[in-house]
């Protein structure tokens, strides 16, 4: 998610729905088109009205879609496990790989912005490295100074091949924000030339970057998910940090969104516990909170969302115009809900396929057998500590 501010307003916008892509947008009025990146390549939708949308086509079938982002241009981008990166000129209908020079080709994250005032692309991959490019997706290059980071060497990811990967990246002016899963938040402010690892926590094993906000009405804030710990802050550009409190009964803060004119105003999915024990119950019980004053107090909504349901939070988009905005939401199941009060009330909206970080739709499906790499997770001993104390 890119809970990061972006400046540039679009006369209309395609609400974009995925784990690992744009999430957060302003427009001058509310739009009326929808792709959505799934396990199963991307859904485009349209709308009649705000709870009446229509399945408009599918593309990328077969094609784990992690990410979607989208030029000031309108081109869409689609970040792929496996094929790399994808573009469409035309409203997502046709796609075509644009992978020069790429090398590496499960890609998780991408964002599209203005990095010291051009337009990049930047994408991020397992094993974790960072590629960018100027020309529109026509080439790339690797930021290879994200892999020469003193500790890369500790990166991992709890399921097999415990890999660290690009989970985050957030452009914002002058500076450059990744966040790696699991083992550090990096910050460049030369363009991605240099990356300086930030002190979340003494240990990289604690430090499990998956969401990323800051914000120019709030300089030198950042605030941070981070999966086996909870939510944290820093007011000094990440000199020092602290552990916020979430809401109650969840443990694990996934997709989150910041309004891009309401800094403080934020949401979060989250679950019951972690991986291990939903895999054990059969269930997440993933649920949607709101913080209205920066992550300090947290709401959990409920009106029209499933209470205790077996699927987790994949996506989470806000998109914002002058008087209101709406909420999107899509989780493991394929199920998508928007709001236009706040996240009061929701309604679902479509069913498509599931939208889901790596495996989670996997390990959650109904009745499901033993999955090799999805039930072979490692921790360490501070996360095995934090996960025995939780009863699900």
């Amino acid at each position: 998610m890119n809970a990061a501010w972006k400046k540039n307003e679009r006369n209309t916008g395609m609400i974009l729905i995925s784990n690992g892509g744009e999430n957060a947008h302003r427009v001058a009025s509310p739009g009326g088109s929808m792709a959505i990146g799934t396990v199963d390549g991307v859904f485009l939708l349209e709308s009649k009205s705000a709870q009446n949308w229509f399945l408009r086509g599918r593309a990328l079938e077969g094609i784990f879609v992690s990410g979607l982002t989208q030029l000031e241009d309108g081109r869409l981008f689609a970040a792929t496990h496996g094929c790399g990166i994808a573009r469409s000129d035309d409203a997502g209908r046709s796609w075509r790989f644009v992978n020069n020079g790429i090398t590496q080709f499960d890609a998780w994250a991408i964002r599209s912005g203005r990095l010291r005032g051009e337009e990049v692309l930047i994408a991020g991959t397992m094993p974790a490295a960072l590629f960018i490019s100027r020309d529109g997706g026509e080439s790339w290059s690797e930021l290879t100074a994200l892999r020469e980071v003193p500790d890369a060497h500790r990166w991992f990811f709890p399921p097999p091949p415990h890999q660290g990967h690009v989970k985050e990246i957030v452009i914002q002016g002058d500076r450059l924000y990744v966040g790696i899963e699991v083992g550090a938040l990096l910050v460049s402010e030369d363009g991605g030339g240099s990356f300086r690892a930030l002190p979340v926590d003494p240990d990289p094993a604690e430090v499990d970057m998956h969401r990323i906000a800051v914000h120019p009405d709030r300089p030198g804030r950042i605030i941070v998910s981070n999966g086996l710990v909870g939510m944290m802050e820093s007011h000094d550009d990440g000199a020092t940090w602290q552990r916020n409190a979430f809401a109650a009964e969840l443990d694990y803060p996934e997709p989150m969104v910041a309004h891009p004119d309401q800094p403080d105003l934020i949401f979060v999915g989250g679950a019951v516990g972690w991986p291990p024990h939903w895999y054990r119950l059969g269930r997440a019980r993933g649920r949607i909170a709101r913080s209205t004053n920066g992550g300090k107090s947290w709401t959990t909504l409920l009106g029209g969302l499933p209470n205790g349901q077996r699927a987790m939070w994949g996506g989470l988009t806000l998109e914002a115009w002058t008087d209101g905005y709406a909420l999107y939401a899509a989780d493991t199941d394929g199920q998508v809900f928007a709001s236009r009060d706040g996240g009061e009330t929701w309604c679902m909206i479509a069913e498509v396929a599931p939208v889901s970080k790596g495996d989670f739709y996997r390990g959650l499906a109904k009745g499901r057998p033993r999955i090799a790499n999805v039930d072979d997770m490692m921790f360490f001993d501070a996360a095995k500590d934090r996960m025995g104390k939780v009863e699900v």
